[in-house]
């Protein structure tokens, strides 16, 4: 009888055959969605200071990248810059900051748009997969899933633009199983370390990748050994044939939410509904008596969701949900600079704020609101998730990218070059349209 694959041998099978297969309509779609979204908020990023470095001050492999996997890393922190990084909301990870950069940074100019598209796919499956088996034991543990299976996902998405065989492909996950790591200390804490997890990712799944290429070997069972990463996080009942079922399950990168305002994914309904409730009744700050935001059990409970003291970072500020329904009630929206501290009308407003779990669902972060006012009236809304397709995308890269220094043209053309990048040299239409704006104008060019 012959043995059972190993978990890493078993995501490599599944990486190799997506790679032979055209992707469905839907999935394809979806795959150009994701692709806009990350390169709209990347480049709405650019120029904003790095993470406790202003304009990057000692970090020459940020600013100017000279190997694939710093390209990687750059990349993804810029596409995580604003907060605004696509989300998978059953594993609670940030796929595309991830898969994305390392796929770009990899990918020669002349590459197949199709085949960008389906490694891109293939990324996401594995990291959205075991994302979602493991999220219950990663929160457990105080570790952040996107530091967790972001190196597998970019590994696997890598190893299949180079086209690496099976075998070779395994290697390229059992080594970015080393890279495992991360903890949502962060959120309690308001410092760095977020921005630096996902792109650390990008690069360390990247690096397992180039490394299993030139015939680097990992141990066959780093997932489900003895001594594994499973083992590790007291996820040891995980088989291969049920991951296998899990893998060619519906496609995570259909599932993904996009985030139209810079405040953590969990955020994103309960700031849509603020705004909505108040352009709608048209109130002012001074109006609100009390404001109740329900969400999920599980949303409420993450850490950095709901902190009493007012936030001491942009950081706290932007994962904490009194703060971004006040500014969302008192000023209409949330503006990335506007998140913190607050304006003074926001800042009273947040006094009023108290956040609950108990709703119902809200698999997708959704979020219900209960907003009282001085002159006795309830006003309430509700979302399931928010809504970001191709075309909110394009609005958003209308509005963000000329303020962020980028070209009236490019900001107006960057969705139909990312729509037709399947299309005869699309990849090379839309590297070169990025001529000139770092780390951008390096991708796609080894």
């Amino acid at each position: 009888m012959s043995a059972s694959p190993t978990l890493a041998a078993t995501i490599a099978a599944y990486v190799a055959r997506s790679g032979s297969q055209p992707l469905r309509e839907s999935t394809r779609q979806a795959a150009k969605a994701v692709l806009l979204h990350n390169l709209v908020v990347g480049l709405a990023a650019h120029g904003r200071p790095l993470p406790g470095l202003p304009q990057g001050q000692g970090l020459p492999w940020v600013q100017q990248p000279t190997t694939a996997p710093d390209l990687a890393f750059a990349t993804s922190l810029q596409m995580g810059a604003r907060a605004q990084h696509d989300e998978h909301p059953s594993s609670v990870t940030h796929l595309g900051s991830a898969v994305i950069p390392a796929c770009l940074a990899i990918a020669p100019a002349g590459i197949v748009g199709s085949r960008l598209l389906s490694a891109i796919a293939a990324g996401y499956q594995v990291g959205g997969v075991l994302g979602h088996v493991l999220l219950p034991h990663v929160r457990d543990r105080g570790m952040r899933a996107t530091g967790v299976v972001g190196p597998i996902a970019a590994a696997a998405a890598a190893a299949s633009v180079q086209k690496l065989d099976e075998a070779a492909m395994a290697q390229a996950i059992s080594l970015a199983v080393n890279r495992a790591a991360g903890y949502t200390q962060v959120w309690h804490s308001g410092t760095d370390e977020w921005r630096l997890q996902t792109a650390a990712a990008a690069r360390d799944g990247l690096e397992s990748a180039l490394w299993a290429a030139g015939g680097a070997r990992g141990a066959a069972a780093a997932l489900e050994g003895v001594s594994g990463l499973l083992h590790a996080l007291g996820a040891d009942n995980i088989e291969p044939a049920q991951l296998a079922e899990a893998l060619a399950g519906p496609p995570v990168i259909e599932q993904m939410l996009l985030k139209a305002h810079p405040v953590c994914a969990i955020n994103q309904a309960a700031v849509e509904v603020a705004i909505d409730l108040r352009a709608h009744a048209a109130i002012e700050a001074g109006q609100i008596v009390s404001v109740t935001v329900r969400l999920a059990d599980a949303d409420a409970a993450y850490p950095g969701i709901d902190v009493p003291l007012p936030p001491g970072s942009w950081s706290q500020a932007m994962m904490d949900a009194r703060q971004g329904v006040a500014v969302a009630l008192a000023d209409g929206r949330v503006e990335i600079d506007a998140l913190h501290p607050g304006s003074v009308e926001a800042q009273w407003v947040r006094q009023r704020v108290v956040v609950l779990g108990g709703m119902p669902g809200g698999g997708g972060h959704g979020a219900e609101i209960v907003i009282e006012l001085t002159d006795g009236r309830h006003l309430e809304g509700r979302a399931e998730r928010v809504e970001v397709d191709g075309e909110r995308s394009a609005q958003m890269a209308a509005e963000l990218l000329p303020a962020a220094g980028i070209s009236d043209a490019l900001a107006a053309r960057l969705p139909a070059f990312v729509d037709a990048i399947d299309e005869p040299d699309g990849v090379r239409r839309l590297v070169t349209a990025m001529t000139g704006i770092e780390p951008w104008a390096s991708l796609c060019s080894r």
